[in-house]
């Protein structure tokens, strides 16, 4: 009986394969004009970035960060594109853009990223960012392949069940326990299948439990995922 009532109890849960992924579907490569205007880009560098001009055109919402002192500077950002010269001097000078990617990597899981250089992606700096950066882009590559790439990296940031899996895989890193993910879950697939998707059930939940401070930075970092604004 008690077995049961526990089974009953867990199955009320809802997970994140219960979202229904044709509610997304207008985010997948080719993404249109007005699709690509709903997910902010920043871009890392502290040089003009000279494909801005033709990737603006194009539809996307690209600002010019420059270098960042902090990380919240990029909080609004679902997608991050980041040179590996002469920037992330505020966190690791030797690694530069490499030591800027990872940190993002551990506090935003929900985030893209690309990397970008004019150095061959078999650069040491390369080498070092593709082990946090979910994309490597050759600074002189033709438009095509950068839009390919964006593309690419929104149709990812908007998908709930990859950002989910995402922010479990680092909940998992920083040892929250599993009772505390699967109300998490719970309360995420509410959120994204509300009929205006936002974060107020997560925050509900996370306000009114002992939850790590781990979890709850890692949860709350979601306020800025591509999801909410592109759904909204």
């Amino acid at each position: 009986m008690l077995e049961k009532a526990r089974r009953m109890a867990i199955n009320s849960y809802r997970v994140c394969g219960d979202i229904d992924g044709r509610d997304f579907q207008g985010f997948r490569p080719p993404i249109q004009q007005e699709k690509r205007r709903l997910v902010k880009i920043a871009v890392i560098d502290d040089q003009p970035f000279e494909a801005g001009v033709n990737l603006r055109n194009f539809g996307y919402d690209i600002s010019e960060v420059g270098d960042v002192k902090k990380l919240n500077e990029i909080d609004i950002y679902p997608v991050i594109l980041c040179d590996l010269m002469n920037v992330g001097m505020f966190f690791d000078a030797d690694s530069q853009g490499a030591s800027l990617i990872r940190e993002i990597r551990r506090n935003y899981p929900s985030k893209y990223i690309a990397a970008y250089s004019g150095s061959s992606a078999n650069s040491t700096q390369a080498q070092k960012a593709k082990q946090y950066a979910d994309s490597f882009i050759k600074k002189d590559s033709d438009i095509e392949t950068w839009v390919e790439r964006l593309d690419e990296l929104i149709s990812r940031a908007t998908d709930p069940k990859i950002v989910w899996q995402r922010t479990r895989a680092a909940m998992v890193a920083e040892d929250v326990d599993t009772r505390s993910i699967l109300i998490l879950e719970d309360a995420y697939v509410q959120s994204v299948t509300k009929a205006k998707p936002d974060l107020s059930q997560m925050r509900a939940v996370i306000n009114g439990d002992n939850f790590s401070s781990a979890a709850k930075t890692i949860i709350l970092n979601l306020a800025s995922s591509a999801i909410f604004a592109a759904l909204a």
